[in-house]
Order: C-alpha cells, then structure tokens, then sequence
C-alpha cells in the first residue's frame, strides 16, 4: 500500500511540475506534499500561557471566537488589541514553519548537513543555498516565538482584563496534506503568470488557509484574520486567490454533488488591513493601545 501511495504521489507531483513551470511554486509544493506520511493538524500550547482561559475556550463556540494569525508584528498585535478593546474572544495562531519543514526534509537535511560538514569549500552552491535558508527560517521562527512570548506578558500587565478573553496561542507543528487544495492554489497562482520574486512568501498564506479549512469546529461564518496590509507586495495577490475563491464558492451551490470537495472546504481568510499602509496602521494603533505595549512594539 505504501508503494502504491508513493508512486501515486510521485506521479502526482510530477504532473504539477509540468503543469506548473515554474521553480519557486514547484519547490512550494515538494517542500510540503512530497512527504508520503500521511499528515493530521497537530498543534500545541505552553502552560503559561493557559491561566484560565480553558473555561472560556470550552463554552465559547468556534464562531464567537475571532482566530487571529499572528507573529508579534505591528499589524497583527494591532488586530488582537483592537478586538480585545471591543470585548472580542480572540484565538491567536502561530504556524511554526521552520517546525513543520524540520519534520518533512528531515532526511534531506541530514543529507545536506553532513555533505556540507564534510567540506565546505566544495559544497554544492544549491545545498549551500538550501541550508541558508533552513538557517534563516529557524532564526525567523525563534525570534516569533520570542516576540510572541513577551508581547502576550506586556498586554495582560497592561490590559488584565484581557486574560479571559485572550486565549492561549496554538502553536501549530503539522498541517494536514491535501494535494487537491494546494494544486487548486497553485493553479491559481500560475494564472496570474507571476515571476518568482513576486509572490516570494506565498507559501505562508496556502499553509494557513490549509490548516483553517481542516481546523475542526469552524465553518464559513468564523472570523479568521491575517494582517496583510497594502505595503505588503502578496496583499493584492491573496486579494485575487480570494476573490477566485468567493468566486467558486458562489457557484457551488447552483452545481451538483460532484463539485469540487476541495472548493466546498475552503474557508476565506479575512484581510481587514488590505487597505491601509503600515504608517497609518502604526498612527491608528498609538490612538487606541497603550503606549506602554507601543513602545515595546516600537523598540522591538
């Protein structure tokens, strides 16, 4: 059986390659489908962070809740304070890549560490690149978790009646594999006929809306939020997957029962920041949050 999954995936990963073309959406893919375990949403959450939200979590349904992703940047600790202030239940969510990449390429890793401990001077200049990205991505993930860990303690000092409502963030370490929801991404994305430096980071938003649309207990009516703002160069082309997205979801309910599965389960991630600049986020934020919890973010 497992031959069989392999080959089938194989042979489905090629197919997307041809279809495709293009180098960076082709390694997106590899990096996180080529693995043939099969693969579950896993997440985790730190004991000191729980104090006594698990009451609140197991009364509060999926859709009171607002499921933030958020990384301790501006725009995102902006997002969680602002509903906070509106007395909003808030779910922060934290995609530890670098995780998740560890756990699939972790023989192709090994590989490339060792050959590149060997000798240095005579490493493949791709492996090289390999590895410095890997670096770059755990330094990215170690300095989140930091951010993330001291940005949560300075809120609750500042804001305490916050701690109910402010919930646990879920670490997320796996997200579940599904060829027919990235393909259905990707090909989207090939149609915009983008070169690779464009949408350079994508792949973050396809693991995130991954993730939501297998996240049990949540439907289309859950407030799911990402802080993308103008500035960001991925904002319009989210914007248009999105749009593609609403698009199909429109249609699905006037076709048969044979429509894509795939595009039954999508669910939309919101971009309430699509519009504005960081400059104008930053002046609105230092209106509404507390200018100890500014500094911090100012200085961070």
């Amino acid at each position: 059986m497992d031959d069989i999954i392999f080959r089938i995936s194989r042979s489905y990963l090629t197919g997307i390659t041809g279809l495709i073309g293009l180098a960076g959406v082709t390694w997106a893919i590899r990096r996180y489908l080529s693995n043939t375990r099969a693969t579950t949403n896993s997440h985790y959450v730190k004991q000191d962070e729980l104090g006594n939200t698990s009451s609140i979590t197991a009364i509060t349904p999926a859709r009171d809740k607002i499921y933030i992703f958020w990384d301790g940047s501006v725009n995102s600790t902006y997002l969680i304070i602002n509903y906070l202030l509106q007395d909003k239940v808030i779910q922060p969510l934290y995609i530890e890549s670098y995780t998740i990449r560890k756990s699939l390429e972790h023989e192709h890793l090994e590989k490339c560490t060792s050959l590149y401990n060997k000798d240095k001077d005579k490493c493949d200049s791709r492996i090289i690149k390999y590895l410095t990205d890997v670096a770059r991505m755990k330094k990215t993930q170690n300095k989140d978790l930091q951010q993330i860990s001291t940005m949560r303690r300075v809120i609750l000092n500042q804001y305490p009646e916050f701690a109910n409502n402010f919930l646990a963030t879920q670490y997320i370490t796996i997200i579940e594999k599904d060829l027919s929801f990235s393909q259905d991404f990707y090909d989207i994305l090939r149609n915009m006929q983008l070169s690779t430096i464009k949408y350079s980071g994508i792949e973050l938003f396809e693991q995130a809306s991954r993730y939501i649309s297998h996240m049990q207990g949540i439907d289309s009516n859950t407030k799911i939020i990402m802080g993308y703002s103008s500035d960001s160069s991925l904002t319009p082309i989210i914007l248009q997957i999105l749009a593609k997205w609403i698009h199909d979801k429109t249609n699905t309910s006037s076709t048969s029962s044979t429509s894509s599965t795939s595009s039954k389960n999508k669910i939309i991630i919101g971009l309430p920041l699509a519009r504005i600049n960081n400059e104008t986020i930053k002046y609105i934020a230092g209106d509404i949050i507390n200018k100890e919890v500014m500094r911090f973010l100012y200085n961070s």
